[in-house]
Parts: C-alpha cells; sequence; structure tokens
C-alpha cells in the first residue's frame, strides 16, 4: 500500500481528517480534508512544515514520551488537537494529528486497528528516512567530486546527477552557499536545516530540481537556473537562525563547471563578514565589483603594516576616520568636488579645507591619478580588514 493511501485509512480508521509530520515535523502527507479547515492547519499544510508553536505544544505536552494519542486544548483560539507519535522498533520517527469532535478525548480513538495503522504508518517513515539518508549521501559524494575531483571526475559526478534526475537538465547552473555563524562554518545542523528550507522554497515556486547539501560546515546549493538576489535575499531574511548568511555566484552553461560558480559564491560570502554594513547578509559575485579581487587577498593576515605610507598616516592621524571617509567619498565620487560635497551634507568650502588637511598628512598630490587609485585601493582594503568604519 502506498504511503497517501496507508494515511488516508487511518484517517478513515479515525474517522477524522489527519496530517502527519515527520520527526523534524515536516509535513510528509495528509488525509482528504472535506468542509471547513481552521487556518493553523492550512497553514501548516501549504507551508509543508508544522509551526513553531505546534512543536512547542507538542514538547510541552510530552508526546514523545507517550506510547498512544495525547490531547492538547484550545490555545491562542486554535482548536484542539489530538496528537501521537509514530514510531518504529520505538523510535520515533514522526507525528500524526487531527482535530477531534467536541467532546472527545484522546482515548475515544485508540481502538486496536487504529494503533496497528500508527505502527504501519511509523515503519513508513522509517523506510523514507532511510532512503533519504542514502540519498543524502550519494548527492554529498557527488557534489564533492564536481567541486573537488579532477576534470574526469567532475564529469562522471556531472553525468551521474544528470541521468538520475537528482538535479535538473538545463542551460544554466548557479551556486549559492549558507554558512551560520562564523565564516569558517561549524556544526553541519544548521546548515543543513537552511539548505532544507531553501529546497523547500524553490520546490514550491519551480518544477526543477535542485540539490543541496554541506560541506565542511557551509550549505552548498546548486540550482538549474541563475541566482535570484531578492529571493536569496528573502530566503535568509525568513530564517530564524541568528547569524545566517548567504551568497551567491554567476552562472554556467554546464553542470560540470559548477565548481567556478561555487568559488564565487564563497568569495562573495566573505563581503557579508569583512563588510556587513554595505552588504548585509547576502551578497552576490556579479554585483561585488572590484571587492572581487579584494577579497581573495588573505584579509585575515593583513595590518595597518600593510598600508602605504599615505593611508596608513591618514588612519593613524588626529581625526583621521573622518578625513579617510571624506577623501573615499572624493574618489567615489572621481575627485568632483561639487558633487562630494551634496553627498557629503557639506559646504564646499568646508570639503575643500578638508581636502587641504589630507593632503597635508599624506604629503602627496591628489591630482596625481596613480595616487587616487593607491589611495582608494588601500582606503576600500583598510575597511575590509576593520582598521576603519565607514561613517559618512
Amino acid at each position: 500500500m502506498k504511503f497517501d493511501d496507508r494515511v488516508q485509512a487511518l484517517a478513515d480508521r479515525i474517522g477524522r481528517p489527519v496530517i502527519v509530520f515527520d520527526a523534524g515535523f515536516d509535513v510528509v502527507a495528509f488525509s482528504v480534508h472535506e468542509g471547513d479547515i481552521d487556518q493553523a492547519r492550512l497553514s501548516m499544510i501549504l507551508l509543508r512544515k508544522g509551526s513553531g508553536r505546534a512543536q512547542s505544544l507538542i514538547q510541552e505536552y510530552g508526546v514523545e514520551h507517550v506510547e498512544g494519542p495525547v490531547y492538547i486544548p484550545v490555545v491562542d483560539n486554535s482548536p484542539p488537537r489530538v496528537v501521537a507519535g509514530l514510531r518504529y522498533r520505538g523510535r520515533l520517527t514522526g507525528y500524526v494529528s487531527y482535530v477531534p469532535a467536541d467532546g472527545e478525548t484522546a482515548e475515544h480513538r485508540d481502538s486496536p486497528e487504529i494503533r496497528v495503522g500508527r505502527e504501519e504508518l511509523g515503519a513508513s517513515l522509517a523506510a523514507q528516512e532511510s532512503e533519504k539518508g542514502d540519498e543524502a549521501e550519494r548527492v554529498l559524494r557527488l557534489v564533492t567530486q564536481l567541486l573537488d575531483g579532477d576534470d574526469r571526475r567532475r564529469h562522471e559526478a556531472a553525468d551521474e546527477l544528470l541521468q538520475t534526475g537528482l538535479i535538473s537538465t538545463s542551460d544554466v547552473y548557479a551556486a549559492m552557499v549558507f554558512v551560520v555563524g562564523d565564516k569558517d562554518g561549524g556544526s553541519t545542523t544548521m546548515p543543513r536545516l537552511v539548505i532544507e528550507r531553501a529546497l523547500a522554497r524553490i520546490s514550491s515556486i519551480t518544477s526543477r530540481t535542485s540539490i543541496g547539501t554541506v560541506i565542511g560546515g557551509m550549505g552548498v546549493l546548486i540550482i538549474p537556473h541563475e541566482v535570484n538576489p531578492a529571493r536569496l535575499e528573502s530566503l535568509i531574511g525568513d530564517l530564524s537562525f541568528p547569524g545566517a548568511r548567504g551568497a551567491g555566484g554567476s552562472s554556467r552553461g554546464h553542470l560540470v563547471d559548477i565548481h567556478e560558480s561555487v568559488r564565487e559564491a564563497r568569495t562573495a560570502l566573505r563581503a557579508t563578514f569583512y563588510d556587513p554594513e554595505t552588504y548585509g547578509s547576502t551578497a552576490i559575485w556579479g554585483e561585488l565589483g572590484v571587492d572581487r579581487l579584494l577579497l581573495q587577498l588573505p584579509l585575515d593576515h593583513m595590518s595597518m603594516d600593510d598600508m602605504p605610507d599615505g593611508v596608513r598616516k591618514l588612519l593613524t592621524a588626529s581625526s583621521g576616520t573622518d578625513l579617510a571617509s571624506t577623501l573615499e567619498s572624493y574618489l567615489d565620487n572621481g575627485a568632483d568636488a561639487q558633487r562630494t560635497a551634496r553627498v557629503l551634507f557639506i559646504h564646499r568650502s568646508t570639503l575643500y579645507y578638508r581636502l587641504d588637511r589630507i593632503r597635508a598628512v599624506i604629503d602627496a598630490d591628489l591630482s596625481d591619478g596613480l595616487v587616487r587609485r593607491e589611495l582608494h585601493t588601500a582606503l576600500r582594503v583598510a575597511t575590509l580588514i576593520g582598521l576603519r568604519r565607514v561613517d559618512q
């Protein structure tokens, strides 16, 4: 019997519509729901995820520790629930939930036939979990091979991914990477949850199949289309994981070349750590500009001693931070004094006074193009390595 048929059979035995969750509170199936449906159930069905409140209540009432169904009363105007754990060989594999009839308790619908139905669903969820585990290991192996293997091994991995349908055939492929915490990654648990959330989001808006895994504490997502910056930002914004960051690389015409998109995405991700004021929690390779180059420098090992003399003098001078911001704005605006004054909301005479002070500190001619290039680049590096704050 198919899993959905088992779910419907259990609902028929109970006499109420049911929703089935896996152990991670993802909605894996639901029976036919006729008539009115409350907003809480509708939201879970549409989002394919149990709400945070529902998860808290299930834990609060100890459902995972009870063999039979548990009655959860009305909370926040949501109807009551009867929830039972699903098990296989004593191990919790999921939950089944339904709204009881008026006056009904958990014990009213716990016949031997219903218990057998729960056991069958628990065993089926265990089998699905095993299959997912096997597929996850396969994806990890193939993506690792796709990124780190030699040219022949990359082609073999790409062919297997496409032939088995693990990822859809497309004219373009792109990569996104995610971390939760520091830039070097860490625990695989949180990035894995981010990847699962991202895959669920993508599957809800397109029929094309993407793949994702976690490598070295970093979530890697490969998609059969270009990265949409707005969707990436929305995904990170919707996550309930403090410190979650994401970045995207540019697209490639062949899956075998996706390692280059991953490299770009990893570089872009560094921007969210080195300059969060500019980039926030997401960055796209195609929008980095000269930072594409600068972010590939050994920034963690650079200090004030690595700065050119003029920038070092400026940053260590009295009011150096303010003068550096003025100089950077002046250079950003093509050494156009009138436009710079407008951007900084100051009078031109004030700007000229500051520029005179800058010339005196750095002892250099600001009309010299080579001097301007050196100053502009070094100021940007100084920002990335944390030697200055940008306060304009």
